[in-house]
């Protein structure tokens, strides 16, 4: 799959895990980069959900499809995919959003 990233700020993270290093635990960042890796090796989001690594959980109340994935309790990788919500399994491009813990009164944006 084909990944881009909502922000510049973003990209320079995802792009030095080091850099990421530097904002959050160590083991959060073992996690995020084995589901980027995944998510980049998978052909389809399909092929990603088959896997059933990360806890995909679909986000609802967002104008685009939003999924987050398992870090930590409570801490979660975000990705917005670029199709309809009907074609989810056939998305071949997804953009990550950041990583942020959503749960609660209020989001809080380790990585916005």
């Amino acid at each position: 799959m084909i990944d881009n990233y909502t922000k510049g700020k973003v990209e320079k993270i995802f792009a030095d895990y080091s850099k990421m290093k530097k904002q959050i635990p160590d083991d959060w960042v073992r996690t995020i980069k084995k589901h980027m890796d995944r998510l980049e090796a998978a052909e389809c989001f399909g092929d990603f959900l088959d896997l059933g690594l990360g806890k995909p959980e679909y986000l609802q109340g967002y104008e685009d499809v939003r999924y987050s994935l398992y870090v930590a309790p409570n801490v979660r990788l975000i990705i917005s995919l670029d199709t309809e919500p009907e074609k989810i399994r056939e998305c071949t491009e997804f953009e990550v959003k950041g990583v942020c813990d959503y749960h609660g009164s209020k989001t809080t944006w380790y990585i916005p």
